[in-house]
């Protein structure tokens, strides 16, 4: 016959340790620190937004815009005409493609900001309603600005088809950085405790 034996803590009372140890906890600053940063960029989208709608009903620039506009391309050694540049806007806004941007810009902000303030009192609705309108910013504004792009390239100087190459990129980064803001409070668990609100710890029974 062969005795067996065990070891046992002094302190080891042989219960589990309480739950609430390792309950997902709510955390409420990081959703609204990401709320703050939606509306902060919000309104830089509605301002880009709201200068496209403006040039979409605009038929003619004024000489103030058109030599804040070529001065530095000129400086550089690239000659165009005040007419030229005239005639490009014009395409553009023939083409649309300064509206579609513009409310899809407008539209996009709109939904981000008011995302961004129902992320901030904790409402589940404003990381989906910024992602919505992230989407549509994306869309609208990568498209018609890649429109801008491919209408440059027959009638700007090089320099100038570059800039609005470059802001083509900008606009699908910052709208993927939005998309990616927005998303945050729905994939990380503490933040998702605290827009929903069902995180309830309970005293350990006896």
């Amino acid at each position: 016959m062969s005795d067996s034996f065990s070891i046992r803590m002094s302190s080891d009372d042989g219960l589990a340790p309480p739950a609430e140890i390792f309950a997902t906890r709510p955390d409420e600053k990081g959703p609204k620190t990401v709320a703050i940063l939606l509306v902060f960029g919000a309104i830089l989208i509605i301002i880009i937004g709201y200068g496209d709608i403006q040039n979409s009903i605009s038929e003619d620039m004024s000489q103030e815009e058109l030599d804040t506009l070529l001065t530095n391309v000129r400086n550089q050694g690239d000659n165009i005409t005040d007419q030229e540049y005239q005639q490009f806007h014009d395409d553009v806004r023939d083409s649309g493609a300064y509206s579609i941007r513009g409310w899809s810009l407008m539209i996009g902000g709109i939904c981000i900001g008011t995302g961004g303030i129902l992320l901030f009192i904790l409402k589940p609705v404003g990381p989906k309603l910024a992602l919505v309108g992230a989407g549509i910013g994306f869309i609208g504004g990568t498209y018609s600005s890649w429109e801008m792009k491919t209408i440059s390239e027959s009638a700007l100087p090089e320099a100038m088809v570059f800039v609005n190459e470059i802001f083509t990129y900008i606009c699908g980064v910052c709208m993927v950085l939005c998309l990616a803001l927005a998303g945050l409070p729905l994939l990380n668990a503490s933040a998702r405790a605290a827009l929903n609100q069902k995180v309830v710890f309970s005293p350990e029974e006896e």
